[in-house]
């Protein structure tokens, strides 16, 4: 097996994402970012890429997610009358996108 690969069996097996594919991309996008950040200002001299110095930390356990559960509440205004017109959202829907991905 390749040494720079993240394969299903690793994500599958870490207990910090919980199985899931998509966390543990996050978790590696995030740590990339940082590594990436940090270099650009000076203070890390890379050997490698970021997103393969990323996946090594994945790999040896070392990274976790924090999970922040902000509730979101939808509320519908109520129905006045019925109009031919489409009716406008109560949410917009850029809103609602934001709060999916937690922007």
């Amino acid at each position: 097996m390749s040494d720079q690969r993240v394969y299903l069996d690793d994500i599958y097996a870490s207990d910090k994402c919980g199985g899931s594919v998509f966390r543990a991309v996050v978790m590696m996008a995030h740590e990339a970012r940082f590594i990436n950040e940090q270099a650009r200002l000076g203070y890390l001299q890379l050997t490698k890429k970021p997103t393969t110095i990323a996946m090594y930390k994945f790999k040896e356990d070392k990274l976790s997610i924090k999970e922040i559960s902000d509730e979101v509440e939808i509320v519908a205004a109520p129905v006045e009358e019925v109009s031919s017109a489409p009716a406008e959202p109560t949410v917009k829907v850029d809103e609602a996108a934001d709060a999916a991905f937690g922007e």
